[in-house]
């Protein structure tokens, strides 16, 4: 097996775990903060009137959350390899 294969996948689950993280921070608690209710397996905030909330910054977020994904994905493989001296 590939020797640098274990820090990429490890970099890769660390990134996805940020990205949930901060979804859940940004996406999910403004449409709590707004009185809605947040319906995860269509990814939509169902207000108290049962209007949908679009977030208006939706595609920056996901630009964002590739960005920080390679970002993070590439730091922390860098790092354990260092670590480890691969």
């Amino acid at each position: 097996m590939n020797r640098t294969l274990l820090p990429t996948l490890f970099g890769v689950f660390v990134s996805l775990l940020t990205i949930w993280a901060i979804h859940s921070y940004v996406l999910v608690n403004s449409c709590l903060a707004k009185g809605g209710d947040y319906d995860y397996p269509n990814g939509q905030c169902l207000l108290e009137n049962d209007t949908i909330y679009q977030h208006d910054s939706t595609s920056i977020i996901m630009v964002f959350y590739v960005i920080i994904g390679f970002s993070i994905s590439f730091l922390v493989s860098y790092l354990i390899r260092k670590l480890i001296k691969i």
